[in-house]
């Protein structure tokens, strides 16, 4: 993939789905190589949390993960 590509949504929650993530599930209650994986498919996103924010980029990755979510 491209350094220069950013990946959709969808990509990104599938591609977490497969590496064994729950969306369904709380942040808290995932692993530290669960949130090391969510903060690496983050980087290939850019994500950035809002400047406002009151907790960590992952946790506002997953939030806005779960918010795609039809389930």
């Amino acid at each position: 993939m491209s350094a220069n590509r950013k990946i959709a949504k969808e990509y990104a929650r599938n591609l977490l789905r497969s590496k064994g993530i729950s969306f369904k599930a709380d942040y808290d209650t995932l692993h530290i190589s669960d949130v090391d994986r969510l903060l690496e498919v983050a980087d290939l996103m850019r994500y950035r949390k809002p400047k406002n924010a009151n907790g960590s980029r992952g946790r506002y990755f997953f939030a806005y993960l779960q918010s795609a979510r039809g389930e």
